[in-house]
């Protein structure tokens, strides 16, 4: 790596950490691009080098964020999923990420809430073939256990799990997590085809 490289990507770590650190103070809304630039001790032109506009820094952050916590996810063939792997994925993959990756949660859960950030986000995600992966794992788990929806079952899944870690993260005095992450497992794992589902008119 040349000397030039090295200057650019240090310049790019600038911007970012200058950006967070306001995001995190006054908001995206209300941190300018005048703002970051003094911050990280560069020009305007120098930011508009490495991005055409604040969105664009901000979904850069976002997507390495998703990247780096889809990178727990377990690589597994839908049909060797089970009751044993779920627990594995919790215990293993889920509760570690929380206490090790920390900072990307945090950035997913303070820029997602920025609604002009939450729809590219959520289209990164949703072409990931790794989630992609994981979805179709996930459905074949709860169409083995005889679930009627289990494309339902999976959001419900998903979105539960998404809101334990949010919660976590953002007041963890408050959740005993691994109390909480086991009694959502039970509750998964006791899913079977007698399970009743209620219908809301």
């Amino acid at each position: 790596m040349t000397k030039r490289d090295k200057s650019k990507i240090a310049t790019k770590i600038r911007i970012r950490k200058s950006a967070l650190k306001l995001f995190s103070v006054v908001g995206y809304f209300q941190t300018s691009i005048a703002e970051i630039t003094t911050n990280a001790h560069i020009s305007k032109g120098s930011f508009y080098h490495y991005y055409s506009s604040k969105k664009a820094l901000s979904e850069e952050i976002i997507l390495e964020s998703i990247e780096s916590l889809l990178n727990y996810l377990p690589n597994n063939n839908e049909e060797d999923f089970n009751d044993d792997k779920l627990v594995y994925l919790i215990n293993n993959v889920v509760l570690p990420s929380l206490d090790n990756d920390t900072t990307h949660w945090k950035l997913l859960i303070m820029l997602l809430s920025q609604q002009i950030l939450y729809e590219p986000a959520f289209n990164y995600l949703t072409k990931s073939s790794t989630f992609i992966e994981y979805e179709r794992m996930l459905c074949h788990f709860f169409k083995e256990k005889g679930c009627k929806n289990p494309d339902i079952e999976v959001k419900f899944f998903t979105s539960s799990l998404m809101g334990i870690c949010i919660h976590y993260i953002t007041s963890p005095s408050d959740m005993p997590i691994k109390k909480i992450m086991n009694q959502f497992t039970s509750n998964i794992i006791s899913k079977n085809k007698n399970h009743e589902n209620y219908n809301f008119n």
